[in-house]
């Protein structure tokens, strides 16, 4: 089980990286745009992801990412009520992922105003929950090392917190564009983004290194 824990964690890293470069190099080439989005905010993640040269490997990759993802969340809350830990891990990642696949499904849709107000409420749900997620999932971790069933040295605790840290300063920067009304920075809501979602995603590799063969010393 820690394993599996081990390689879906890797792999939440690994498909939407993956995902994010070819869509993004794709765009690069058939606009000759130079960019580097989290530095100039040129473009978006959903810009990248619905136009019709990068659409069909953008929505699988992003598929494929909320499914491992599930995954995830019940491996790891099966582990901890394994070992006596009691969570609600499988209801969040449901909601986590049900709400990135209503933002997958309605990306490129462009029939009505349903779909873009859809897409903006999902993500919107999305980065909030998944900023739980990453709390919960600390809470978790230290629970399991008390317990002695995992190694959780203190730089991976640095490392979550630093994360968690700048993950909230980009949430208060960028709350104002939760309301349409507000005309935010398209390029500063761009560098939000692409950041965001990378803290999201590199925040499992070092849950990967903690659950995996290589990890097994237990403090004592």
């Amino acid at each position: 089980m820690k394993n599996s824990i081990s390689l879906s964690s890797l792999l939440l890293f690994v498909i939407p990286t993956l995902t994010l470069l070819i869509c993004h190099q794709m765009h690069a080439n058939y606009t000759s745009i130079i960019t580097i989005p989290f530095i100039d905010g040129k473009v978006s993640i959903s810009l990248i992801g619905r136009q019709d040269y990068t659409i069909k490997i953008f929505k699988p990759g992003f598929f494929i990412y909320a499914i491992i993802s599930i995954f995830f969340y019940y491996e790891l809350s099966n582990y901890a009520l394994k070992n006596g830990i009691k969570n609600k891990f499988k209801l969040y990642g449901i909601l986590a992922n049900f709400f990135l696949c209503i933002y997958i499904i309605a990306l490129g849709n462009r029939e009505s105003n349903f779909y873009e107000i859809a897409r903006r409420l999902a993500i919107i749900f999305y980065i909030l929950n998944m900023y739980i997620n990453h709390i919960y999932l600390i809470k978790i971790l230290k629970n399991l090392k008390i317990k002695k069933k995992i190694n959780l040295k203190k730089i991976y605790l640095v490392i979550f917190y630093i994360i968690l840290s700048l993950m909230t300063i980009l949430i208060i920067i960028g709350s104002p564009w939760i309301n349409p009304l507000f005309k935010y920075p398209y390029e500063l809501k761009n560098i939000i983004e692409w950041n965001y979602f990378f803290l999201i995603i590199v925040f499992y590799i070092p849950v990967a290194i903690i659950f995996s063969k290589f990890n097994k010393k237990i403090l004592r």
